[in-house]
């Protein structure tokens, strides 16, 4: 028990490093925050019942977007890093690549790949402590740059480990800050 303290405690300390360490970008669009709940575990291959299955709750920093050499105006690729958590205990710190494709005036799509370290605490094991966090959000863009959508994504080692059952969150997640 004191081994799975210390190791979420080191958790915490990488991500708050990550949320306050900011790349070197260039201000395209806003920086901000987002906060995001919903269901972890949506396959719940031990849980059949939607009942049973934990929830989670998150807070990330999106920072603004890199220059890169123009490809479109409708692309932008960010820096991201956060922090989420299950009922059960589990926690994650990740960062990683966000890309925003603009859908119109007011929907965006955004792929998004992350490095995580997971503590499993009573919640599920996915096998290590390093996990891959792969995802996709549509969100839409209120005036005033806040964004309101789902994002579906999948955590797992990627065989790293010698188990590796994965799990998937679906969450509702709100954007916001300038």
């Amino acid at each position: 028990m004191m081994m799975r303290v210390k190791r979420l405690r080191v958790l915490l300390i990488v991500g708050g490093i990550l949320c306050g360490l900011a790349p070197d970008a260039t201000a395209l669009e806003a920086k901000g925050w987002a906060i995001y709940g919903g269901i972890y575990d949506t396959r719940g291959d031990d849980r059949p019942e939607v009942d049973d299955r934990p929830l989670e709750a998150g807070l990330e920093y999106r920072w603004p977007a890199l220059e890169l050499p123009k490809l479109s105006s409708k692309l932008s690729l960010k820096p991201t890093a956060g922090l989420a958590a299950t009922e059960d205990g589990n926690a994650w710190a990740y960062g990683g690549l966000r890309l925003d494709v603009q859908l119109g005036n007011k929907w965006v799509m955004t792929p998004q790949f992350s490095i995580a370290l997971y503590e499993d605490g009573d919640g599920k094991d996915l096998g290590g402590v390093l996990e891959f966090r792969s995802g996709f959000e549509m969100a839409y863009r209120f005036d005033g740059g806040q964004r309101l959508g789902l994002l579906f994504y999948h955590l797992s080692n990627a065989g790293f480990y010698d188990l590796n059952p994965g799990s998937n969150s679906l969450v509702l997640i709100w954007g916001f800050g300038r």
